[in-house]
């Protein structure tokens, strides 16, 4: 027994020289804050030590034990409390934490979730800033959990918190997904430190194409500054198309493949082919992509050398492209369908382009067949402004990888085909599919149907700083319990349904040249 005290108490010293030892190495890598606004924005944004507590262990009946057992429960318990200063070491599980409502008060604490691997070893060294500036509890490496736990312990705080995502538009949908299936009282607003590819939903979002490095403090003001912004979810069902003439008595035969959310657009044709290659070179090869620039020079010889481009000539003849029950004409020259949620695809390319206020105009070109019916679809969608809240879609037709890039520098917009609330494609073969960047190859005598999931609440920085005002002030009432959360979300809406529509003259289009390339 002796011993084993003996141990107990060495392991417990032991570890608290080595978290002092990591509490020096965070002090000297930990970035400077100078002035006096970014001191203030990161005491309210950083949560106390004194706040978190690790849960008790019920007390065991007097005489149920020896001296020896007690003292070396207590000394376990020592060890487990040093472990506990989450601040500065290693955190416990989230069952056995515990939140101090009263020494929290007045904070505003942000959640944090880290894609490490994410942007060539930047999210790597964006977790040990945000490890050195904020709270253990405020951190999680999503290599080494997911968002679920954490999203439920913060849940259950009563505290009114946000939530930053540092990774790519995958990372932001897996967070959102977490938070849907757990459908928390309070839901709090999601917004972006893009360290992915494409960072398509942070272009739209405000939060820019990229992050540039250098210290996390700015982004973390602005986070705070940030407005409320609804974003539509959409639920795609890939499976089987069932016999025609099948009896309805009989069990359905036809499996589904694949159930996903998809937050940014959905490609079928070159669009995916180029999505599909790129991503089985990287599986093949990780070590070539080591940053967001390597990776699009990667992507674009995906879009100029692919032999899956050959798989989607002629698409129009092997798809069947309904929206909202009837049937679209796909022309002849479209090489992919691309349904789009978000103004933004492929890297900050707007295919739809901005809505024009002569009704002659339209973006794109008319098919091949031409007609006075084709004249009156152009018309009507040429006054069509997207919008990522409206809970419809934009469809478009592409006519190639090449165009893809030459969209990119604004001499290329799509041809638009629909603006619908529901989209089905069928297939007569085997064709590429991607949805938010996830491809891959969907098989022939497939369905693919898109309907409306719900919505999100995100954090943008699109608008003039009137809305990011007007947001603070429903927190503010909110945390007074002058409105209730009913009340809140009502308010949040009409906020992002004002500031979205004060911004859209402000969107930088592709549209100045449409046709300069055929």
């Amino acid at each position: 027994d002796v011993w084993s005290l003996f141990l107990t108490a060495a392991v417990a010293l032991m570890l608290a020289f080595l978290l002092s030892l990591g509490d020096w190495d965070r002090a000297q890598a930990a970035p400077t804050v100078t002035s006096r606004k970014e001191r203030r924005h990161l005491r309210l944004l950083v949560l106390p030590d004194a706040a978190v507590q690790v849960k008790k262990r019920p007390e065991p009946a007097v005489g149920s034990r020896d001296v020896g057992t007690r003292l070396r429960a207590s000394l376990e318990g020592a060890a487990t409390n040093i472990m506990a200063v989450v601040h500065r070491g290693a955190r416990p599980p989230w069952g056995q934490l515990q939140l101090d409502a009263a020494a929290a008060a007045g904070h505003r604490p942000l959640l944090v979730f880290v894609n490490s691997r994410s942007g060539g070893g930047q999210g790597a060294e964006l977790l040990r800033e945000l490890h050195s500036l904020l709270h253990r509890l405020q951190v999680v490496d999503l290599r080494e959990e997911g968002p679920t736990p954490a999203l439920r312990w913060w849940s259950q705080t009563g505290q009114r918190y946000r939530v930053l995502v540092c990774g790519g538009d995958g990372t932001v949908g897996w967070v959102l997904s977490c938070l849907e299936e757990l459908q928390p009282e309070y839901v709090p607003p999601v917004a972006i430190l893009p360290v992915g590819t494409g960072n398509d939903l942070a272009r739209v979002l405000g939060w820019g194409g990229g992050f540039g490095g250098g210290s996390v403090v700015p982004v973390l003001q602005k986070v705070s500054e940030a407005h409320a912004a609804y974003l539509d979810r959409w639920r795609v069902l890939c499976r089987d198309v069932l016999p025609t003439g099948r009896p309805a008595t009989l069990p359905t035969i036809g499996h589904e493949r694949k159930t996903l959310i998809m937050c940014n657009y959905l490609g079928v044709g070159v669009d995916a082919a180029v999505a599909l290659d790129f991503h089985q070179m990287r599986e093949r090869r990780p070590h070539l992509f080591m940053s967001r620039l390597v990776n699009k020079a990667w992507y674009l010889k995906s879009g100029t050398l692919n032999p899956l481009r050959n798989l989607c000539k002629h698409i129009a003849s092997k798809i069947t492209l309904e929206c909202d029950g009837e049937v679209v004409q796909v022309p002849s020259n479209v090489e992919g369908i691309v349904v789009l949620n978000i103004n933004s695809f492929g890297g900050g390319c707007d295919l739809w382009g901005e809505a024009s206020d002569n009704d002659g105009e339209s973006g794109g070109e008319l098919s091949d067949d031409g007609g006075e019916r084709d004249a009156d679809l152009w018309r009507s969608l040429s006054c069509v402004r997207p919008s990522m809240q409206d809970q419809r879609l934009e469809v478009v037709g592409v006519h190639g990888s090449f165009q893809l890039g030459a969209a990119q520098v604004g001499l290329y917009a799509a041809q638009r085909l629909a603006h619908a609330r529901q989209v089905r494609i069928t297939t007569r073969t085997s064709l590429p599919v991607q949805v938010d960047g996830e491809p891959w190859l969907f098989a022939k005598d497939g369905e693919i149907k898109v309907s409306y999931k719900g919505q999100a609440l995100m954090s943008a920085r699109r608008a003039a700083s009137a809305h990011a005002v007007a947001t603070d002030v429903i927190d503010w009432a909110l945390e007074q319990r002058h409105i209730s959360l009913d009340q809140r979300d009502v308010l949040m809406r009409e906020i992002s349904r004002r500031a979205q529509s004060g911004s859209a003259g402000d969107r930088r289009t592709a549209t100045g040249m449409p046709n300069l390339i055929k």
